[in-house]
């Protein structure tokens, strides 16, 4: 940090064993907050600049793999390394913390393919995944903290390789499913969008994807638009207990029956074009957890 700049330090040395990371940049950005947030790990460090709007964009360097990456989608790789990794974390504030200056290296390399949290995709593209790694299946294990101990979530199974018209065609269902939720909750009265932001909002500290600060998730009219890298077994029951908490809410009292079943309908509809893409992705068994009574 230059000693004639305006910046200053807010944070220092944060253990990544007590903050959680995610929060933290969802905080900062909430506040509108300018500046850098570093992360140092073992053999890799990361800054985050924040210029008080949009996707933060990513510095990666990591040592181990010889790479050093500059890009928005590094963030949600960032957020896993920092949950299984310890390590620092500061907080600089100012302008000229928020520039991000391109390294040596190249503004972005490819990662190696047996780093645990590698990039899988290109940016703004379907990403279509491998098969699950040992991230994975640590980020799927956590979510179920978010779901209380009486509807614990069925993970979605092993999947084999997806190329990118597989991957595409699951979003394309995913749309659609949100489809047909959003048409059984309007027909009830409830304000949907208001509804699918709070569960977002919710659900963001363990589904990042969610938080619409992380610019990875988009949904409008059925469809689903998604940038930079998503593995699907967290896609999928993330996405699926942000459904089924806004049915539960809306499914109460007297009408609770009458809703559930039309949400019920609703989801028949969309499984009898899509059963095989539904059921390869994992989608298929969340079903009767998101209405709340038995689909098929």
């Amino acid at each position: 940090m230059k000693s004639e700049s305006k910046s200053r330090v807010v944070h220092e040395n944060l253990d990544t064993a007590f903050v959680n990371l995610w929060a933290l940049l969802r905080n900062l950005s909430q506040r509108g907050f300018i500046g850098r947030v570093r992360v140092e790990l073992k053999d890799y460090t990361a800054d985050v600049f924040m210029t008080g709007s949009n996707t933060p964009l990513v510095h990666e360097i990591d040592r181990a793999a010889g790479t050093d990456t500059l890009e928005e989608a590094a963030l949600h790789r960032l957020v896993l390394r920092v949950r299984e990794t310890p390590g620092t974390i500061s907080v600089f504030e100012g302008p000229d913390e928020a520039v991000a200056v391109q390294g040596t290296a190249a503004v972005k390399t490819e990662i190696d393919s047996a780093d645990p949290v590698a990039k899988r995709g290109d940016p703004g593209l379907h990403y279509a995944p491998d098969a699950p790694t040992e991230t994975d299946k640590v980020t799927a294990e956590e979510k179920s903290f978010a779901v209380a101990p009486s509807q614990v979530v069925e993970p979605a199974p092993a999947t084999e390789t997806m190329d990118e018209i597989e991957w595409g065609a699951v979003v394309k269902a995913s749309g659609e499913l949100i489809g047909a939720v959003e048409r059984a909750l309007t027909g009830a009265g409830a304000d949907f969008a208001a509804l699918f932001r709070a569960a977002r909002l919710e659900l963001a500290d363990d589904y990042i994807f969610l938080d619409p600060m992380s610019g990875q998730f988009t949904y409008s009219n059925s469809v689903v638009t998604l940038t930079g890298e998503i593995p699907i077994g967290p896609y999928v029951i993330g996405l699926s207990e942000a459904l089924r908490r806004m049915v539960d809410l809306v499914a109460t009292g007297d009408r609770a029956r009458r809703v559930r079943e039309r949400v019920a309908l609703e989801l028949f509809s969309v499984t009898r074009k899509r059963n095989e893409i539904l059921a390869r992705s994992g989608f298929l068994p969340q079903l009767d957890r998101i209405a709340g009574t038995k689909v098929l």
